[in-house]
């Protein structure tokens, strides 16, 4: 338990200044592993925390010239019995308390298997209850070091479908909960939501999907009505996988081998028959499924070992069997399970009829189909509705439930804990209560919030035109905005600081570019963003779920608002 020095001289032997008696009281050593891309867990924050006691080490690199320490915690304890908690922020962010620790030996402490980070969650009132719906701007991360000299480009907005039957107005209003269940720090600026209708027997989705660069999706509805299963698939191994891909029933395709770098699997591909298809007619792929996102931690640890991301590659197989790019980058769910649109059309010869994805990433296919019907775009009608309120709140955790699939999840709403295992960024975020001037418009004047916290956004209704006989009503939700994941590979990962901003070149952005100073941003920060954290929580371990009551917050004037807001009343 006592440590000796050792000197080296450059011109001499070294020194070794022997520690006697140094263990006469008691110590703590503990030993870190971590669970996939940081085994040395280099980076990792502990707290030891012993009767009176309080101590803080950070794991480091580099401890001096030509030096390394030992990526271990040697502590003293004093007259301590056993240390009451060790607390690790882990360079994934990832929080772990371990209780009541021995003394006087050696402790190896691994990493717990906790997803982390993610992305904000969507729930929609559904007549009954909240039902999550997805995750949105997954593709809309900041800050990932993707090697030593270079970022991830983020796509700041998406639009998400919510269908009919899962959004359901109630005295008036459409309500939607967006709210964070991990431990970014979240930058909305702006919530949207439309109405969709369309005509019986056709289908609708917003045109997404996760490209890794620029131009990103643009922005319209597609129109689908005759589409039908592909004919046949087959996965790497020549695995006939066509009954997979026949339903969405949350049974995938995993024909591939996981990779030690999170979210990295070995180069696969995804073979599929579409059948004969009219040259004359739109040809679109409606592909359902989910992607197990890469970390922070993980694209770097990557990029170390001389592994890339290999974007989903779309071939074909023409006419003479050779192999051929269709799209470089046909791109993937951003984030949890979702359907995205790929338009074929004019990019395939007459004929052919074998596509196949090739990519390094675990992405989990549960539905491909295929649409070659004509163009029905102009027969739909959109009706954009008013955003009536919006509040900022600490709502809490609501239940995960991991399903058969790693990754693939879902939340329960109605079963919320106060706590969880999360910890927050330091900074300056939202203060609570009404935001709805924050979120009308794209101005780089965000809603900041954190873990466990959400926005309630409740839109007008009584816009809605009535729908004509055997027509159908969906929904696309829009959000703009930013996401900053606590990962030590993440540019400024454990503070709100540096804001993101439109138009910003790269996060974190150079010397010559900052957020907006101008009077207007100026006084947005100092009016808005007044609630100060620490970021040095104490977050009970434990969860404890209890019933909530799942009902909207009645809306209430923008005059009202704003008089209870300026009150006092959050």
């Amino acid at each position: 338990g006592d440590a000796d020095l050792i000197v080296t001289q450059s011109d001499g032997p070294a020194v070794l200044l022997r520690n006697h008696g140094a263990n006469r009281d008691h110590w703590l050593h503990l030993s870190l592993k971590g669970l996939a891309d940081n085994k040395s867990a280099i980076g990792t924050k502990v707290e030891i925390f012993a009767g009176n006691l309080w101590q803080k080490w950070e794991i480091a690199g580099a401890t001096g010239y030509l030096g390394q320490g030992a990526p271990e915690v040697l502590a003293g304890l004093g007259s301590e019995s056993k240390a009451d908690i060790v607390r690790m922020v882990w360079p994934t962010g990832v929080l772990q308390d371990e209780f009541n620790v021995p003394v006087d030996k050696r402790t190896v402490v691994e990493e717990i298997d906790r997803r982390g980070s993610s992305c904000p969650v969507l729930f929609a009132w559904n007549g009954k209850q909240y039902r999550f719906v997805s995750d949105v701007i997954g593709a809309a991360v900041v800050g990932h070091w993707v090697s030593p000299t270079a970022t991830n480009i983020p796509d700041a907005d998406e639009w998400i479908k919510v269908a009919g039957d899962q959004l359901q107005p109630r005295n008036g209003y459409l309500s939607l909960r967006f709210g964070e269940p991990m431990e970014e720090v979240n930058f909305v600026d702006q919530l949207r939501l439309v109405a969709v209708d369309h005509p019986g027997g056709t289908q609708v989705y917003p045109n997404e999907r996760f490209l890794s660069n620029p131009p990103f999706p643009s922005a319209r509805v597609i129109v689908t009505s005759e589409a039908h299963p592909i004919k046949a698939a087959w996965d790497d191994h020549g695995k006939d996988v066509t009954a997979l891909l026949f339903h969405r029933d949350h049974k995938y395709v995993r024909g591939f081998t996981t990779l030690s770098f999170a979210g990295f699997t070995n180069p696969h591909s995804l073979t599929f028959d579409i059948g004969n298809w009219n040259a004359r007619h739109p040809l679109q792929l409606l592909l359902h499924g989910y992607i197990e996102y890469f970390s922070a931690s993980s694209m770097y640890a990557a990029w170390q070992a001389g592994l890339t991301p290999e974007a989903p590659v779309l071939e074909a197989q023409m006419p003479g069997g050779k192999w051929q790019p269709v799209l470089r980058d046909m791109g993937f769910p951003a984030g949890l399970p979702r359907t995205i649109t790929v338009d074929l059309t004019g990019k395939l010869p007459p004929g052919v009829r074998r596509l196949r994805i090739r990519t390094n990433l675990q992405i989990y296919w549960d539905q491909i189909l295929v649409d070659n019907g004509p163009d029905r775009a102009r027969e739909i009608r959109q009706t954009e509705l008013p955003l009536a309120l919006s509040t900022l709140a600490f709502r809490g955790y609501p239940q995960q439930i991991e399903g058969k699939t790693p990754g693939d999840l879902t939340y329960r709403y109605d079963r919320i804990s106060s706590t969880g295992p999360f910890a927050r960024q330091r900074g300056d975020y939202t203060r609570y209560g009404n935001v709805t001037p924050l979120l009308e418009r794209i101005d780089n004047q965000f809603v900041i919030f954190g873990s466990g916290e959400e926005i309630d956004a409740e839109f007008r209704a009584n816009k809605l035109p009535p729908l004509p006989a055997n027509w159908r009503r969906d929904y696309f939700f829009y959000a703009n905005g930013f996401v900053k994941d606590m990962d030590f590979y993440e540019a400024s990962p454990f503070t709100v600081a540096a804001i993101p901003f439109h138009g910003m070149k790269t996060y974190p952005y150079p010397k010559n570019q900052h957020y907006p100073s101008t009077p207007s941003a100026v006084a947005y920060r100092l009016h808005w963003n007044t609630r100060f954290d620490s970021g040095q929580h104490t977050q009970k371990y434990k969860f404890h779920y209890k019933p909530t009551v799942s009902a909207p917050i009645q809306p209430v004037t923008s005059e009202q608002a704003n008089k209870a807001n300026d009150g006092g009343a959050h």
